[in-house]
């Protein structure tokens, strides 16, 4: 376990979103910062880039999560994460597809990263978040976090309490939230 630290975060999300950087360094970059922050959690590691035996879907990130005293002991054992570098926000289409790749991996949890937030309107469970909630009805739990939430982050701790509360906000609300 790597302790978190709020310079490496930093530095990766300045690749993120450094223009002069490939689409696919930013998304890479993206991606590390996830990978560091998991990896700062007690009891938990990841995988990264994993293809189907079809090669039709690609899993960003897969955490494996022994649920330690002073981990993720409410996330379940094994869950996904999906990184959305995006400037404009995630659209339902896509949440949806992330649900489906969720499912099909005999999971139920995932957590999408998505830089710029999702569309639609929580309240009236409009868009990406009508996603979310159809996908909660069909036991798929999806969390949602932003590149304000990373930026947020000083601790593992942060981090447990960050996840555990947005499960409890998914619960409660219907659909994922970013409060």
């Amino acid at each position: 376990m790597a302790e978190l630290s709020s310079a490496a975060i930093s530095s990766y999300m300045r690749q993120a979103v450094d223009p002069a950087n490939s689409t696919y360094v930013r998304g890479r970059a993206y991606e590390d910062v996830m990978v560091h922050i998991f990896e700062s959690i007690a009891g938990c590691e990841t995988q990264r880039n994993s293809l189907n035996r079809f090669g039709s879907e690609e899993v960003d990130i897969a955490v494996m999560n022994f649920r330690e005293d002073d981990g993720l002991r409410l996330l379940p054992e094994i869950f996904l994460v999906e990184c959305k570098n995006w400037s404009n926000p995630v659209d339902s289409s896509t949440v949806s597809t992330f649900a489906t790749k969720i499912r099909h991996r005999g999971c139920s949890l995932g957590v999408l990263v998505a830089a710029n937030g999702v569309t639609g309107n929580p309240h009236e469970q409009t868009r990406a978040y009508h996603s979310a909630a159809f996908a909660l009805t069909e036991q798929t739990r999806i969390l949602l976090l932003t590149t304000d939430d990373l930026t947020s982050l000083t601790s593992s701790k942060d981090v447990v309490a960050l996840l555990h509360r947005r499960l409890l906000d998914l619960v409660a609300a219907g659909t994922f939230t970013t409060a």
